[in-house]
């Protein structure tokens, strides 16, 4: 039986439909018992559904030059 950190990590090639279909079927298992793997899978399904709702969306200027003043000032070069 599958712990949930296999079932995570196996989650990509599952959810593309690439996962052997043995492991699989442990990973249904393990899903069958493990309610946080199913809310955890649910939340991962919809993760790109919610990206895309949110760069859909204009930010405010304000926030959006503090966001670029911050990554400026995060990602320059270290001497």
């Amino acid at each position: 039986m599958y712990t949930c950190k296999d079932s995570i990590n196996l989650l990509l090639a599952f959810v593309d439909g690439e996962l052997p279909r043995e492991e699989e079927q442990h990973l249904h298992e393990h899903l069958g018992d493990c309610t946080a793997c199913v809310n955890f899978l649910a939340k991962y399904r919809a993760t790109p559904d919610l990206c895309r709702k949110v760069l859909a969306e204009k930010m405010p200027a304000e926030f959006s030059r503090k966001l670029k003043d911050f990554l400026r000032a995060k990602c320059k070069p270290q001497p």
